[in-house]
C-alpha cells in the first residue's frame, strides 16, 4: 500500500465509478482496475462491489476510506511544513477573533498550526465583525475567525467548523425537563437576541420562526448566555459552547425548527499572498475535512 494506491482508491470511492475515476486521474480504466485489485489483495478484503451504475463501497472499504483521507491530509501537511519551515520562522501572525469560537474551535486550529510551525507567534485581536473588516483591509490582521461574517466582495471565506443550533435555557426553566425542544414550545418565551450583529439577529429570528423583536439583546454569545444563566430568557447556541459549562445553563436539541448553521469561518483578503495565510488555510482545510469525515462516520 502506498500513497498512489490510496489516491486511486479515494477517487473510485468518491466517483462510485472506475470509469469516472480513471478520467479524473488521467489514467486508463484497466490500469485503475488493476491498482484497486492489487490494493484489495494487499489488504485481503474486497473494497468495492459492482453495481449496474458503477461500484459500491463495502464495509471494509468505508473503514479504509476514513484512514486514507487522513493519511493524505497528514502527508500534505508534512510537505507544506517542510517547504515553509524557513519562510515561517520567527514571525508574528495577527489574527482577528470574536465570540464563543475562541473558547473552543479556534484554539484547536491554532494548536494544530503551532505544532507544524512552532516558530510562529500568535497575536490575537478581539474585534467585532465590522472592525475585523477594517483591520483586514488595513493589513493589521492577516485573517479573522468568526460566525455570520459580513459578506464583502474583496474578502474570501473558508469554513472551519460546521455546527447547527441548539436551545439554551435556564436549568430551572420548565422546558429544561424535556429531552427535545420543538418550535411550538418556544412561542411566547422571552428571546435574547443579537445587538449590533444584524446577520446573527436575522439567523436567530429565522431560528425562532418569528419576526418578533428580541426582548433582550447582547453583543456576543457569552454575554447572551450570562443573561440566560440569570433567567432573562432563552436563546440558541452552537453545541461546541457546551464545554464551557456555563452555570445554570442547559442545552437541548431543537427538533423541528430550521437548522440555521452556526459555522465558524476564516475570513481573509482575496488578494493576500502571504505564506503565513496559505499555511493557515491548509491547516483550516485539513481540520474541516477531518471534522466532516468524523461527522459522516458517526452518522453511518
Amino acid at each position: 500500500m502506498d500513497i498512489r494506491s490510496l489516491t486511486y482508491f479515494i477517487a473510485v470511492a468518491e466517483e462510485q465509478s472506475v470509469g469516472r475515476a480513471a478520467v479524473r486521474l488521467h489514467i486508463t480504466q484497466p490500469a485503475l482496475t488493476r491498482q484497486i485489485q492489487l490494493l484489495e489483495e494487499d489488504i485481503g478484503q474486497q473494497l468495492f462491489r459492482r453495481t449496474t451504475s458503477g461500484v459500491e463501497i463495502t464495509a471494509a472499504g468505508s473503514a479504509l476510506l476514513n484512514h486514507a483521507r487522513n493519511i493524505k491530509i497528514e502527508l500534505a501537511q508534512a510537505k507544506l511544513a517542510a517547504r515553509q519551515a524557513e519562510t515561517l520562522a520567527y514571525q508574528e501572525l495577527n489574527i482577528g477573533v470574536y465570540g464563543s469560537a475562541i473558547f473552543s474551535i479556534v484554539p484547536q486550529v491554532l494548536k494544530r498550526f503551532a505544532e507544524i510551525h512552532p516558530r510562529v507567534n500568535f497575536v490575537l485581536h478581539n474585534a467585532r465583525k465590522d472592525q475585523q473588516v477594517e483591520l483586514l483591509r488595513e493589513g493589521k490582521i492577516l485573517f479573522a475567525f468568526d460566525r455570520f461574517p459580513l459578506q464583502e466582495a474583496d474578502l474570501a471565506y473558508e469554513t472551519v467548523y460546521r455546527e447547527t443550533l441548539q436551545v439554551a435555557l435556564h436549568k430551572d426553566h420548565p422546558l429544561a425537563a424535556r429531552s427535545v425542544i420543538y418550535k411550538d414550545d418556544l412561542e411566547g418565551e422571552p428571546q435574547i437576541g443579537a445587538n449590533f450583529d444584524s446577520a446573527m439577529a436575522a439567523g436567530l429570528n429565522q431560528a425562532y420562526c418569528s419576526q418578533a423583536h428580541a426582548r433582550h439583546r447582547a453583543d456576543d454569545m457569552l454575554t447572551t448566555l450570562a443573561l440566560v444563566s440569570n433567567g432573562f430568557g432563552i436563546t440558541f447556541a452552537p453545541p461546541s459552547i457546551n464545554a464551557l459549562q456555563i452555570p445554570n445553563v442547559v442545552f437541548r436539541p431543537y427538533a423541528d425548527g430550521p437548522m440555521i448553521p452556526f459555522d465558524v469561518q476564516c475570513i481573509y483578503r482575496h488578494s493576500e499572498s502571504s505564506p503565513l495565510l496559505h499555511a493557515m488555510l491548509a491547516t483550516v482545510r485539513a481540520f474541516c475535512a477531518e471534522q466532516l469525515a468524523s461527522a459522516a462516520a458517526v452518522s453511518v
